[in-house]
C-alpha cells in the first residue's frame, strides 16, 4: 500500500485530513472485507490475507498515577 499526494494549490490543506486518511480507510477496507492473496515462501502456497489497523494511545504516567 502506498499513500502519495500532490498538492497543486499554493495553501496547505490544513486540518482537512480527511483528504489524507480517504484512501487509506478505503484500503483498510478492501484488506479486513476481501483480503489479497499473498504468497508464502516457506510453505511455497497462496494465501489469503486479512489485515487491520489497531493502535492505542495510554498515558502511562497518568495510569500509574505518577502525575
Amino acid at each position: 500500500m502506498k499513500l502519495s499526494m500532490m498538492i497543486s494549490e499554493t495553501r496547505q490543506l490544513g486540518n482537512d485530513m480527511d483528504v489524507y486518511l480517504r484512501p487509506l480507510i478505503e484500503d483498510l477496507k478492501f484488506m479486513w472485507d476481501v483480503g489479497v492473496e499473498v504468497f508464502n515462501e516457506f510453505a511455497q502456497e497462496t494465501f489469503k490475507m486479512h489485515a487491520m489497523l489497531f493502535c492505542t494511545i495510554n498515558d502511562f504516567l497518568a495510569y500509574m498515577g505518577t502525575c
